[in-house]
């Protein structure tokens, strides 16, 4: 077992005294009487609590309220042994509807209480799990996929919270969707050999900060007052005054109180590095949640170890044993193969780029020379399709014969294609690594001129000025296509990884599209990381973007049946299978592929895929068959070529492409791609640095 698995093991552990722990301690909160006492404890001290623990840690007593019958709050451990499971399985990070289906198909014996069986429920009867936690109350409870999720991303703190985030927020609302990614992210961090509370602290606030600010200052504030506290009653004042509780709670039962608390209650105890006793009577006095003792015990056996005697060990081992035992086997395997994933990828990374260490340095790699091949090859067979957009072939045909120019090249500054790209790209170097729908968002309200762009993307960023959600906010637009146009430079920086950059691509398009649009950005994502590759081939790119569209049949505007699109993609493929003629072409796929509306991403999709497979990796064929097809002609010509371009570096682009570009558009593109590239090094470096933290 290596000793990032043993760690979890003691995280695992710690959390799961503190769930028996805190079973109990709920009870005493809500004044509950103990078998034998003649009243509801009010308080509680090492001394009177050692002698109870090895009882209440193996048979804690049910929660009821009182004067009501048992409310059958369910043991959590299993929720979350069970999710870890799950992550096991699939060897991979978990998509909402991944963990939609995990939570459904777990309906007896997970049994979700309150705002969580709303939100099933809504899942359960059709709700898509992006939204279906969108205005739902904010309960500490929902904190529990943080354990799983901050496992499954050891090492990676950032991608533990925003992992967090997005199972959290298919359940619950408000603060403590954001706090869930906080643990995450501590937890990923507090599982690392040599981990201390000062880093693990800092995971745990540092994306807060930017996520959530008003959960940051409150959870900043409660770990430094209780740091600087000279002693437990002083935290307790601090932690139990009706202030604190009116600043961090909505709702009387809302129990937020408690996750504020665990974190302060952490806090003080690293400064006077306190025994497992005094501890665990310190978070037991501090919150009426289980989750506060789950919270604090779990991140500070990470950190510390598990030295709190043989008695507890033993009671401990008669607790979910079984479920552990499977857990930890599972883990150890989980783990290695995703470090063996970044492993690859990151020397397919080094194989395209020698390990550059600058932007300067990037521009002499090969992996530049295909990211500037794609960037100028694309934007410019936007320029030339664009001119006949929504036309028909014949159209086109009868008024051009055959477009095989340039038609306005003026437009090279101004197509919403290259211009949607761009922004996607900044995102990236923004942000110095992956992004999400919250980091799409702030670019869009910063730079996104809405007039230069179609009234479907108008209409998002209204609706995000509005204060909509970003990853919500595709869901209340019309779908056009739209989302699919800039998203190619995620694939870009997920060079080598498909399988990453077709599932970013479709959370990111969430921010402002929905319906097959969002699976249409994923498979360009992955497509465009395949090109990238050195064994790039016109029919491993296409294999990759087919794995990257959706395993269920979907729903569709034009069609009474759902469509299975993995097969109706592959009935476009063969239908021009033999072909190499472009033009040649058109009329098979008029026939058979169009849909409604020439911005439909279904049609897009096909055609885009048919001219890429009869053009043969061929950059101006490409341009050529996208402009003359006509329909959505300048989105086809800019994903065909990009892709092709991908896969032959500056080489393979025309020099007639070249000689559009003014100096000034020319530098920038160049100024892209060396960014990019210099920044795919870095993250290469630091998966690399990653995977030999997990041996």
């Amino acid at each position: 077992m290596t000793k990032a698995v043993h760690r979890v093991e003691s995280l695992l552990r710690g959390m799961i005294l503190g769930h028996q722990m805190g079973q109990w301690s709920e009870r005493r909160w809500w004044g509950q009487r103990l078998p034998g006492e003649e009243a509801a404890q009010t308080a509680i001290g090492p001394e009177a609590l050692q002698g109870q623990l090895e009882v209440l840690i193996k048979n804690p007593p049910a929660i009821t309220t009182p004067g009501w019958p048992p409310t059958c709050f369910v043991d959590t451990v299993p929720h979350i042994l069970g999710l870890g499971m799950e992550y096991a399985r699939q060897n991979s990070m978990l998509s909402p509807e991944q963990f939609r289906d995990f939570m459904l198909g777990a309906r007896e014996w997970l049994l979700p209480q309150g705002v969580q069986r709303s939100c099933l429920e809504l899942m359960a009867e059709g709700m898509n799990p992006r939204i279906s936690g969108l205005y739902a109350a904010s309960v500490v409870s929902g904190c529990w996929v943080a354990w799983p999720a901050g496992i499954y991303w050891t090492v990676h703190a950032d991608d533990a919270y925003e992992e967090g985030v997005k199972l959290c927020r298919t359940l619950n609302g408000g603060d403590i969707v954001e706090l869930t990614g906080a643990l995450a992210a501590a937890i990923s961090q507090a599982i690392l050999p040599r981990a201390s509370w000062d880093c693990v602290k800092a995971a745990m606030l540092r994306k807060l900060e930017k996520r959530n600010e008003s959960a940051f200052r409150l959870l900043r504030d409660a770990i430094q007052t209780a740091e600087n506290c000279s002693g437990t009653q002083e935290l307790l004042a601090y932690l139990r005054a009706p202030e604190f509780f009116a600043s961090t709670c909505t709702v009387d039962c809302d129990w937020m109180q408690s996750f504020y608390s665990a974190a302060a209650c952490l806090g003080y105890a690293f400064v006077h590095q306190m025994d497992w006793a005094a501890f665990l009577c310190l978070l037991l006095e501090a919150a009426d949640s289980r989750f506060a003792a789950m919270i604090g015990a779990s991140l500070y056996a990470a950190v510390n170890g598990c030295d709190w005697g043989a008695g507890w060990d033993e009671a401990l081992d008669a607790v979910h044993h079984q479920e552990l035992e499977a857990y930890l086997s599972a883990c150890g395997p989980m783990l290695a193969s995703r470090a063996a994933r970044e492993r690859r990828v990151a020397g397919e990374i080094c194989t395209l780029t020698a390990g550059c260490r600058s932007a300067e340095e990037a521009a002499e790699t090969e992996l530049y020379d295909r990211i500037l091949a794609g960037l100028l090859a694309g934007t410019a067979a936007n320029v030339m399709g664009s001119p006949v957009e929504d036309r028909s072939y014949g159209w086109i045909a009868a008024h051009y014969g055959v477009v095989t120019e340039i038609l306005d090249a003026k437009r090279i500054d101004t197509e919403d294609d290259a211009a949607m790209l761009i922004m996607w790209i900044e995102t990236i170097l923004n942000c110095q690594g992956r992004i999400y729908p919250e980091d799409l968002a702030d670019t869009f309200l910063q730079k996104m001129n809405p007039k230069k762009f179609y009234y479907d993307s108008q209409h998002g960023l209204d609706v995000l000025k509005k204060g909509l959600k970003p990853h919500a906010c595709g869901h209340w637009n019309v779908v056009t296509g739209s989302a699919l146009m800039g998203c190619d430079g995620v694939g870009m920086y997920h060079v080598g990884d498909p399988f990453t950059a077709g599932r970013d691509g479709l959370e990111l398009a969430y921010q402002y599209q929905r319906g097959f649009d969002v699976h249409a950005a994923a498979m360009l994502c992955a497509a465009t990381a395949q090109a990238l590759r050195r064994d790039a081939t016109v029919e491993n790119v296409i294999a990759a973007a087919l794995d990257a569209a959706p395993r269920e049949p979907l729903c569709l505007f034009d069609h009474l049946e759902k469509r299975d699109a993995r097969a109706y993609f592959q009935e476009v493929l063969d239908a021009v299978e033999g072909y190499r003629d472009v033009l040649e072409v058109r009329q098979i796929l008029y026939d058979r592929f169009l849909s409604y509306n020439g911005q439909d991403p279904w049609e897009v999709i096909a055609l885009t895929l048919a001219i890429f497979k009869v053009a043969n990796g061929d950059v101006w064929q490409c341009m050529v068959g996208g402009t003359n097809i006509g329909r959505d002609s300048d989105t086809i010509a800019c994903q065909t070529a990009l892709l092709s371009a991908c896969m032959g570096g500056m080489a393979s682009v025309p020099d007639y492409v070249l000689t559009l570009y003014e100096e000034k558009s020319l530098r920038q593109y160049k100024a892209l791609a060396a960014e990019l590239t210099a920044l795919i090094c870095k993250k290469a470096a630091g998966a690399q640095a990653a995977a030999a933290a997990l041996q």
